[in-house]
């Protein structure tokens, strides 16, 4: 198992997304999905994806519940400004200096951490000045409140416009086998400047794992549809750092063994011929 890196810090190949704790019916109780958050720490998950609009704060409550001052300080927690929940359930963008000064502090308080690790632009608001919105988040990060910055939901434009103004140690996008849109521009130009992929529903929000031929290979190696679909992502991207979402422990414990599979790339091609 080869270690990935963001910015400074090696970490374990595969993150937790925390969004499925509250975005995905049926809702874990509070305990059970304070549980899963505790073994995830503990079997050394290093990587918690989560933002302040998951689940209306409880995805970042949860979190600052679940670990312990120790692991706040040695896990990166990564959280997300930019987006807005109208009437507690749509989804809009606020790109605005304001909201993001107003939303960190928020964030802070249901973490219970006074730096977040790496802070994210959910999404750039074409409503707002891309150039504005990047200049709030280096504000935060001069004063120290943020360690890090990445973006999410960007195009390699917007990423090299971004990039003038900050050091973007992260990006985060939709990729998985069947959703590949980014492989022809902006994921070389991650690998070549070593930047940070998390890739988010790395398993097409589960739908992967019925695909029959998917299941067919994995029968024949004894792996399963989930540890395919994340180790051909680590063997594509060598800055990928999948994050998939769960609420089982098991599926979890499941989905970190893909990061000691190796894959062939005869398997690998197979594998990707398959979308």
């Amino acid at each position: 198992m080869k270690l990935r890196t963001i910015a400074d810090r090696k970490i374990f190949p595969i993150g937790l997304g925390a969004m499925a704790l509250d975005e995905y019916n049926p809702k874990p109780s509070d305990s059970d999905a304070i549980s899963l958050l505790k073994h995830a720490a503990q079997q050394g998950i290093d990587l918690i994806d989560t933002a302040d609009v998951y689940g209306l704060g409880r995805n970042e409550e949860l979190i600052g519940k679940s670990l312990t001052a120790e692991q706040k300080s040695s896990i990166i927690i990564a959280t997300k400004a930019g987006c807005t929940r109208p009437l507690g359930y749509q989804w809009d963008t606020d790109g605005r200096p304001e909201h993001i000064r107003e939303a960190i502090k928020m964030s802070f308080h249901r973490l219970g951490i006074n730096q977040i690790c790496l802070y994210q632009l959910h999404v750039p608001d074409h409503r707002v000045s891309f150039k504005e919105t990047i200049k709030a988040f280096k504000e935060l990060q001069e004063q120290r409140l943020v360690k890090y910055i990445g973006l999410c939901n960007v195009s390699l434009q917007e990423l090299q416009e971004a990039q003038k103004i900050i050091d973007v140690e992260s990006v985060q996008n939709h990729y998985n086998l069947a959703f590949k849109k980014d492989e022809n521009e902006l994921l070389p130009y991650l690998t070549k400047n070593h930047i940070a992929f998390i890739p988010y529903f790395p398993l097409g929000s589960g739908r992967l794992l019925t695909n029959p031929q998917l299941r067919k290979i994995g029968q024949r190696y004894g792996l399963t549809a989930s540890q395919l679909a994340l180790s051909w992502i680590l063997y594509k991207w060598p800055t990928a750092i999948p994050i998939p979402g769960t609420k089982n422990i098991l599926h979890l414990e499941e989905n970190m063994k893909a990061a000691d599979i190796e894959l062939q790339e005869k398997i690998a091609n197979e594998i990707d011929s398959l979308y």
